[in-house]
């Protein structure tokens, strides 16, 4: 049940530049919007920031995707938290406090920094200027009881479905992360991402 340190930013679920809305415009089926630490998801989001970021994450080889997460808390947040988190450095803290990655306290981890260079830096901040503006870049403390968090396939085939009266069929609500389909008409970005915006907000 690992502790992490930290260093990155904020990535919210929700949004324009949020986690959902990339997963959906990126076309990444098989991703959990909802728990980006899962393998799975992992790969997909890095493969994509290869495509979609290539600037940025050469930069950065060391990113990594973590969420918080309690299997033993049975309310509704925690099934989804607000947000994940992008960290350019993860520390994994043991019981005894201390880091097993460089044999540090969390006291020393924090003081030593980030550990990137001013190149690194940059990436990161530009970065998070992307996918998580007003965000702030530093460390975090956080709780994974259950990093790989199995996801079993869903069918369900009672889920709401929503259609719209030109071309969108058979299109599954954001919110349960499942997969848009294509217009059969090229649209822009822009058009695509305000269509999806004023979705979510009405559903």
């Amino acid at each position: 049940m690992p502790v992490y340190m930290v260093h990155g930013f904020r990535w919210p679920r929700a949004g324009f530049t949020g986690i959902r809305v990339y997963v959906v415009l990126h076309n990444l089926e098989e991703a959990a919007a909802e728990y980006i630490q899962q393998p799975l998801t992992t790969e997909l989001i890095n493969e994509s920031f290869q495509k979609t970021q290539p600037d940025l994450v050469s930069r950065l080889p060391d990113l990594r995707f973590i969420e918080q997460y309690d299997p033993y808390d049975e309310s509704s947040n925690t099934v989804s938290q607000e947000y994940a988190y992008v960290a350019s450095r993860v520390l994994t803290i043991p019981e005894d406090g201390s880091s097993e990655d460089s044999g540090l306290n969390i006291q020393d981890c924090v003081e030593q920094g980030s550990g990137l260079s001013q190149d690194q830096t940059e990436a990161l901040e530009e970065l998070r200027n992307r996918l998580a503006p007003g965000e702030k870049i530093g460390w975090f403390m956080v709780y994974n009881g259950d990093p790989e968090r199995y996801y079993p396939p869903s069918n369900d085939d009672s889920e709401e479905e929503y259609y719209d009266e030109e071309s969108y069929t058979d299109e599954k609500s954001v919110a349960h992360s499942e997969t848009m389909t294509e217009p059969s008409t090229p649209q822009s970005y822009t058009t695509r991402l305000t269509r999806l915006w004023n979705r979510m907000s009405t559903s």
